[in-house]
């Protein structure tokens, strides 16, 4: 039976092959540099949430039972948390190298990082007025005590981190938010055009000037990555309405155990021990890097350099689909055959003309959809809160458990309500993934309908982005299985 075991792949170590592949893109030179920038962060975000919910999930099962074994590779929760770690601090160090090579390229484009090892004084001093004038009186410190308790860290917020110390105490730890959210995360070198530094690493390079009387021994940057595995329906609170429930899921999601440290620089491993015990994180998980700890800032890098053209892949747009003719009413094309759209590659605006039309058609009586992930501008919503004004039936399917996505759907499902659409939140135990939508009309002629199955969000930005198939019919059958 043991043997069994060898014909198949460990999911979680599958999808850090699959995250390979993403890395392997940033590596490959055929690729223009700024796309390479892209793949280069969209590993890092990848593996945030591998963390967040993988290894989380993982995490919780061995608090449950740390001898269970999953049934593929008989591997129990904690081997494949241990497998995944060495793994991933390979490919880490994999990343590290791209980005310093890219880095390299980004110079021979005029974009510099620079640390305040290679900039003249005369930019260190403007820094350094810069530091004092906008961002010392929006720094908060800390200095770690046992007057002082450890401060809550951020899921995936930056922190500078200063080890302490006085010829009378012994080292003592001060942690400082680096506040992305309240900082540009990209700070221009004064009088270097085009070099820029990390706000974080400019509060952390001033550190000093926040613990007086203090010597900074050393220092680093620091990240913390929280589990976001939560079961929503375990922890149901019968006294909440769903949507204040799901919001409530959300904010506790926060506030749960750290499965991850990242640290931007060596620090004393006394220090680690110190901080690892205060977060109840095992030693095992700290990461040290050789690049920043978010690299989102590299899509910020692309958009300097936006107008050149051959630093990007060239750009595709979705293009009419020759089954239907945007120029004349949807309805009347799908009631004479059924249609299928094949995004992203056709485009999804004759879907999003059939909502309008439905909207405004006197004909229709009722649009029952499912919603599960919505663009930030969603057209969809807009189409629908216009037929809910034009009176027309609308009931909406809001899956407020689309993880990562739950406080837009909320405020979405707030929003339908208001317009006047009944908005339901999808099944006890079950996750709503079907993207349905049924729209129903009443003429001399009886009861007709026009039905959309689609494998893809009703999403516009993502439509442009994934492939995925919207098929379009005015079948009776198909339309009276759909009100079911």
């Amino acid at each position: 039976m043991e043997n069994t075991y060898h014909c198949y792949a460990n999911r979680e170590l599958s999808w850090l092959r699959f995250n390979e592949r993403v890395l392997e893109e940033a590596e490959d030179s055929r690729l223009p540099l700024c796309e390479r920038l892209s793949f280069l962060s969209i590993f890092q975000s990848n593996l945030d949430e591998f963390f967040m919910v993988r290894i989380g999930s993982l995490q919780d099962q061995m608090l449950l039972d740390k001898n269970a074994r999953e049934n593929k590779t008989n591997m129990t929760s904690g081997e494949q948390i241990d497998a995944a770690l060495a793994f991933i601090h390979k490919l880490t160090a994999r990343r590290d190298a791209a980005y310093n090579g890219l880095l390299e390229q980004l110079a021979e484009q005029g974009i510099r990082l620079l640390d305040f090892a290679h900039m003249e004084e005369e930019s260190r001093a403007e820094l350094e007025k810069l530091f004092r004038q906008d961002y010392l009186p929006l720094l908060s410190s800390f200095i770690i005590s046992k007057k002082q308790a450890f401060p809550f860290l951020k899921n995936k917020g930056i922190y500078a981190v200063a080890v302490l110390s006085t010829k009378a105490e012994k080292k003592k730890i001060g942690i400082v938010p680096c506040g992305s959210e309240i900082f540009p995360r990209l700070v221009p070198v004064p009088g270097r055009t085009g070099c820029f530094i990390l706000s974080e690493e400019l509060i952390l390079h001033f550190l000093p000037l926040l613990y007086k009387g203090y010597k900074v021994s050393s220092k680093t940057l620091a990240r913390i990555t929280r589990n976001a595995d939560i079961d929503a329906d375990l922890i149901y609170d019968e006294d909440l309405n769903y949507r204040d429930h799901m919001a409530e899921v959300v904010k506790k999601r926060k506030k749960l155990a750290p499965v991850r440290l990242e640290l931007s620089r060596e620090i004393d491993e006394e220090i680690i021990q110190s901080l690892c015990k205060n977060l109840k994180l095992d030693p095992k998980r700290v990461f040290e890097y050789d690049s920043p700890l978010d690299h989102s800032f590299l899509f910020q890098i692309e958009d300097q350099l936006r107008s050149h053209t051959d630093l990007f892949f060239a750009p595709r747009h979705p293009q009419p689909s020759p089954a239907l003719d945007e120029r004349k009413p949807i309805i009347p094309q799908i009631m004479q055959e059924d249609k299928l759209l094949h995004y992203p590659y056709e485009s999804i605006r004759p879907f999003l003309q059939l909502l309008h039309e439905a909207a405004c058609d006197p004909d229709v009586v009722s649009i029952k959809m499912t919603l599960y992930r919505l663009a930030n501008h969603s057209k969809v919503v807009d189409a629908l809160v216009e037929a809910a004004e034009n009176g027309k039936q609308v009931d909406v399917l809001v899956e407020l458990k689309a993880r990562f996505d739950e406080e837009n759907n909320i405020e979405w499902s707030r929003l339908l309500e208001r317009a006047g659409c009944h908005v339901v939140y999808g099944i006890e135990g079950l996750k709503v993934h079907s993207k349905l939508c049924l729209i129903t009309r009443k003429t001399k002629d009886g009861i007709s309908f026009i039905t959309q199955i689609g494998t893809g969000n009703y999403n516009e930005k993502t439509s442009r982005l994934y492939t995925d198939l919207s098929f379009l019919t005015a079948s009776r059958e198909i339309g009276l299985e759909a009100t079911e």
